[in-house]
């Protein structure tokens, strides 16, 4: 394989055994061919690496790593990355699926939008029997927009982008800080970097499990939790799991290439937004499934 057409995709899994065929076959039917599949293992209980073991004596580009332990999701998603070697990467769940397109068409809008820092997906969202379901989310491209207004909104959108195909060089440099909320932390720090593209023809098929569909906002905190995430291991972290969200977002305004005048306007409206939009959340009614 050419590192340099190669797409790295992390595939951060646990338990997965229901869906694991359904999203490995997808991913292995892109018709962008140059790709290989980094499949992260969090220590699962069940036939998911008897599974994994299977495509990969007729998949050369399945690369398999297991933990002993569990160590956390966040733990997980960010060895996948770091185990990568490519110009793109792009985060794949394990329960996930894709149209057969999306590495070809969000590719080729970073190869011709050489600033752009991730080119995503329509994201469509799918039930346990791959089903239309009854939940829509849309978001936002941000091109022609000045980084504020980039960032501010990245803070006021979903982060259905960070499972894009980003520019590797851009999330090497991105602070990956384990606590509640990395991707948004993650997605802010690339929104000063560059442009977000939607690219419409693609679309990525987010299955939104029974288990979560109707999780209350303190239900998602603790699910989140782990004895190696700085939200847990204290008790005013318990009590207010982003904590540390709104000061990791001011370390990234503070190192980023804006000047001076420009991270003091951003400060000045990005932290009351980001409180504003954790209030909302805290009370927003959870999505009732089928």
């Amino acid at each position: 394989m050419n590192n340099n057409n190669l797409i790295s995709i992390g595939v951060p899994i646990y338990n997965e055994e229901k869906f694991i065929r359904q999203a490995l076959d997808a991913l292995l039917s892109q018709s962008y061919q140059d790709i290989e599949i980094i499949v992260c293992d969090n220590a699962s209980t069940d036939r998911t690496p008897e599974i994994i073991q299977e495509y990969m004596k007729t998949h050369a580009n399945i690369k398999y790593y297991r933990e002993d332990t569990n160590k956390g999701s966040l733990h997980n998603y960010i060895k996948a990355f770091q185990l990568s070697n490519s110009k793109y990467f792009m985060w794949a769940g394990g329960h996930d699926l894709w149209s057969s397109n999306l590495i070809k068409e969000t590719v080729e809008q970073l190869e011709s939008h050489p600033d752009a820092a991730i080119a995503f997906a329509t994201t469509v969202w799918i039930n346990e029997l791959s089903e239309p379901a009854q939940r829509e989310s849309g978001w936002c491209d941000t091109r022609a927009m000045h980084p504020i207004e980039r960032f501010i909104t990245t803070i006021w959108g979903n982060v259905h982008p960070v499972l894009g195909v980003m520019r590797s060089d851009y999330l090497k440099s991105t602070p990956f800080v384990n606590i509640a909320g990395t991707d948004l932390i993650i997605l802010c720090d690339l929104s000063l970097k560059g442009d977000f593209i939607h690219t419409p023809k693609a679309t990525c098929y987010r299955r939104e499990l029974n288990t979560r569909a109707e999780e209350s906002h303190q239900e998602r905190m603790k699910r989140y939790q782990h004895k190696d995430s700085k939200f847990s291991t204290t008790r005013l972290n318990k009590l207010f799991p982003l904590f540390h969200l709104p000061i990791e977002l001011f370390k990234i305004v503070i190192r980023s290439q804006l000047t001076l005048s420009e991270k003091l306007q951003l400060l000045s409206v990005a932290l009351p937004t980001f409180l504003i939009k954790y209030l909302i959340a805290r009370h927003k009614v959870p999505y009732k499934s089928e």
